[in-house]
């Protein structure tokens, strides 16, 4: 659960890192316009609960490695 841990952390690092660059401007998403920051931003949340809640389940040694 652990290894889930950090890939949900590096995915929810990099949904968040989309967001900024759209915020910014940086970037216009021409290929798929609906997503936008708020999108982005919610995957980062989500991700990163996720992200938490493996890692404290992988903690107390309640799942599979």
């Amino acid at each position: 659960m652990l290894t889930a841990a950090l890939v949900f952390g590096i995915l929810g690092g990099i949904a968040a890192v989309f967001g900024g660059i759209i915020i910014g401007g940086v970037a216009i998403p021409a290929l798929a316009p609906e997503l936008t920051w708020t999108f982005w931003f919610a995957a980062s949340i989500i991700l990163f609960l996720s992200s938490i809640a493996c890692g404290v389940i992988g903690r107390r040694g309640g799942g599979e490695d």
